[in-house]
């Protein structure tokens, strides 16, 4: 199971970098686009016309299903007696993978490391300073997921329900139009989390 979830949740890696792919003038990503969209009807299309936005959307949003998984683990539990309880720390670390992923993005490639022009940014745009935040309480539960200091501060690890409340806010104040698909994450997330409060 360990190894299918992997497979898994590397595979929006392996897509960022089959799409990237177009960009070095093989012939064969155009191969396998065709027979996707043949066989499969499904239209992979070719290299983005923004590849670091492609990527940050990609990387944000595959972080924000594999922490929703992570969430849904124990009322699937509760309420289907289906125990994935053993793979929540796989699947929120691989979510911390993709968090990083975009942060990286963020700093790296689109800002230089320039501190002054990114913190000029986030003067500029409200929804990076959430973003922020909830990056450095995921952070914070990536270096505490090591066993010896998990013993010690496995109560800090409550801190990833209020992360997900600022990636929440983060997610809908960088969407210029509010979509039914950020809808339903929303709705999806406060529903979880709410599940959460009421047990307590």
């Amino acid at each position: 199971m360990r190894t299918l979830i992997t497979l898994l949740a590397l595979m929006p890696l392996f897509y960022m970098s089959f799409r990237y792919s177009f960009s070095l003038g093989w012939h064969w990503p155009s191969s396998v686009a065709d027979l996707f969209s043949k066989y499969l009807h499904i239209t992979i299309g070719g290299y983005p016309t923004d590849f670091w936005k492609f990527v940050q959307d990609v990387s944000a949003k595959t972080a924000l299903n594999l922490f929703i998984i992570t969430l849904a683990i124990k009322p699937l539990r509760n309420i289907l007696t289906i125990d994935f309880l053993k793979y929540r720390k796989e699947l929120g670390l691989f979510g911390f993978f993709y968090v990083l992923f975009h942060v990286s993005v963020f700093i790296g490639i689109k800002h230089h490391f320039d501190y002054h022009e990114i913190y000029g940014a986030m003067q500029e745009h409200l929804f990076l300073w959430f973003g922020f935040a909830a990056f450095l309480i995921f952070l914070m539960m990536a270096i505490t997921s090591i066993p010896f200091l998990f013993k010690r501060l496995s109560s800090w690890h409550k801190l990833f329900y209020f992360g997900m409340v600022l990636v929440m806010i983060h997610f809908l104040l960088a969407q210029k139009e509010v979509s039914m698909d950020e809808i339903i994450y929303v709705a999806v997330i406060s529903g979880l989390l709410s599940l959460r409060l009421l047990k307590r």
